[in-house]
């Protein structure tokens, strides 16, 4: 997930902790929804102004399509603060405590419905760039007008983007609201809770995202190619699909880490212009991911950060600062050790998939040979699926540069490791 997107979410949930306002609930609603409109109107001038500047020649097509996208981009960084100002300046989040009548007494008792009016600002104002991006393709004649695609395209990137973090959010949320209708003591319903939790992340999370994306049935060889990559390092209780993107993505990843519910998703551009060695690379990347439990290890990663964020604010006491502080605490520390722990599991994984290249390269065809042959076949597959957009290459919130992943991987090619008690062995499936 971009990190715009994840602070977006981050501090939209955050502000519910904001102490109470004094703006009436109806001026707050009524702000924010002009905010959100002004924000809409603004982004489709900044389309339809760079529409104009391109069809009167004035700049050339693709440097109109990057210059909307970096203002959209400033547009998304932005968003930011204008969700802080909807939440906490018009008190929107300050009044979720206090609202009056039927409606708001339900809001009052429901974590879901308070967290959905809090994402509320955030995916409206996300929804404008994206419909500024699509009324731009629109106007340019690179896609279909009318409101059925238009509907469609917003769903779409809303889809590969927030719904990652937000749907999982509400779903947990939403069954804690259920438990509290149960007839359970505090110590009951914790647990169940816990319980509950556990299962959606093994479970009902992998299901989840399976629905979130739209996905296809792989042809038969490559199927059984892929199928024999993940049986020969031990993970043959795999479900494997194709991920329909309309061509438009390079990318892969596992959803899930227990067996036989997880699913390797590979992105249908990946698959098709990606030659075998490459594609093997890619998914052992991903393999190596599961086998040294990389998804677990960023899980409770960010668990110090919120309990530090929490010590905060109980060190704060009654004061009406507490809550925030506590929360900013948590939000910049987790992005701290997400950073560190991503970028240390991204390396790992690249060594490790080619380690697992070397052992399993006389068990599978089209699969390079040696250390070296796979970490070649890693670095074009890198160079490959970035080559349409250099920008990608450079280092991001939760991955390492691809010039700094293929140097490396090439350094850690002399005394490789064998297996560890935490990488498992060949021989043993998953």
């Amino acid at each position: 997930m971009h990190l715009q997107s994840f602070l977006l979410v981050i501090v939209s949930l955050s502000c519910g902790s904001l102490p109470p306002g004094e703006v009436p609930f109806p001026r707050s609603i009524l702000a924010t929804v002009g905010m959100v409109t002004a924000w809409w109107i603004l982004c489709h001038v900044a389309a339809r102004t760079t529409a104009r500047q391109v069809a009167a020649d004035r700049i050339d097509p693709i440097d109109g399509a990057r210059w909307l996208e970096k203002q959209l981009e400033i547009f998304r960084w932005l968003a930011i603060g204008v969700v802080v100002m909807c939440l906490g300046g018009f008190g929107l989040a300050a009044n979720l405590d206090t609202a009056t009548g039927p409606l708001g007494s339900i809001i009052q008792k429901s974590m879901f419905l308070q967290s959905f009016v809090l994402l509320l600002p955030a995916v409206a104002l996300s929804a404008a760039s994206w419909s500024a991006e699509h009324r731009y393709g629109v106007l340019m004649g690179y896609v279909d007008h009318g409101v059925k695609n238009h509907l469609a395209s917003i769903v779409q990137s809303f889809r590969g983007s927030m719904a990652w973090l937000i749907v999982p959010i509400l779903v947990l949320l939403g069954l804690a609201d259920g438990i509290t209708q149960l007839p359970l003591s505090e110590t009951q319903a914790a647990i169940t809770m816990v319980v509950l939790s556990l299962l959606f992340v093994c479970a009902g999370l992998p299901w989840l995202i399976s629905r979130v994306f739209k996905t296809s049935p792989m042809d038969p060889a490559s199927q059984t190619w892929i199928h024999s990559l993940l049986t020969a390092t031990g993970l043959r209780r795999t479900k494997i699909a194709r991920w329909q993107t309309g061509g438009n993505a390079f990318n892969a990843l596992i959803t899930g880490f227990v067996p036989p519910i997880r699913t390797l998703l590979l992105s249908d551009r990946l698959l098709d212009e990606l030659p075998r060695e490459q594609i093997a690379m890619v998914v052992l990347h991903e393999a190596a991911h599961l086998r040294r439990r990389h998804m677990p290890i960023r899980m409770v990663a960010i668990l110090p950060a919120w309990g530090i964020g929490t010590l905060i604010t109980y060190a704060a006491g009654n004061a009406s600062w507490g809550t925030t502080a506590g929360s900013i605490a948590g939000i910049v520390l987790t992005m701290a050790i997400l950073r560190l722990v991503a970028y240390r599991t991204e390396f790992d994984a690249d060594v490790q998939a080619c380690r697992l290249a070397e052992q399993i390269a006389h068990l599978v065809e089209d699969v390079p040979s040696d250390y070296d042959a796979a970490s070649r076949a890693l670095s074009d597959a890198l160079l490959r699926v970035t080559a349409d957009h250099p920008e990608t290459r450079r280092r991001t919130w939760l991955h390492p540069g691809v010039v700094d992943r293929i140097d490396f991987v090439r350094r850690n090619r002399i005394a490789p490791k064998i297996n560890s008690s935490t990488a498992g062995t060949i021989a043993n499936p998953a």
